[in-house]
């Protein structure tokens, strides 16, 4: 198990190797901060944890959006447990030397308006959403169109086939 996660920590550092020319691998934080800060106070709250990073590449990076949690979480803070049903959530993508990953670790945990975070190793490449193609042998050349609704038209009903109609239903 562990020969196969060095397998493939060392094929995302070989892939990231080749798109660009820095040697050094690319990650992510993925972090939540703590509903309390004032929303002025948010950009501040980002570039300390920015500020962790020293002297790194960042890639992207987007400033922290108030919104609702999935489910609240729960820490304790001096004696008494905090809940929260909102964050702030914001990610920094960045291209850091190795030895310097414990010091940001380290320092996310340090930060108490730091709810949450998740750092991974990635690859350089942004990934964006990409719209759906699909193709076929078949209907190559073709183009497709939405198929024609036929409206009935509307006529007189006598009261007695409206009878006969409803009759049937209910028998």
């Amino acid at each position: 198990m562990a020969d196969e996660s060095r397998s493939a920590a060392s094929e995302l550092s070989q892939a990231n190797n080749a798109t660009s020319g820095d040697s050094r691998p690319v990650y992510e934080i993925g972090y939540h901060l703590v509903p309390t800060i004032a929303q002025d106070d948010v950009a501040a709250e980002a570039d300390k944890v920015r500020a962790l990073l020293g002297g790194a590449e960042i890639i992207r990076s987007e400033v922290p959006t108030k919104f609702r949690l999935s489910y609240v979480i729960e820490r304790s803070a001096a004696g008494r447990r905090e809940k929260y049903a909102e964050s702030y959530f914001g990610f920094i993508k960045f291209a850091i030397d190795k030895e310097a990953i414990p010091a940001v670790e380290a320092g996310l945990r340090a930060n108490r308006n730091v709810l949450r975070h998740l750092l991974i190793e990635t690859v350089r490449e942004d990934v964006t959403p990409r719209r759906a193609v699909f193709t076929s042998d078949r209907l190559e050349g073709e183009t497709i169109h939405k198929p024609e609704t036929v409206v009935e038209e509307k006529g007189e009903v006598s009261e007695e086939e409206l009878n006969k109609s409803l009759d049937a239903l209910v028998s």
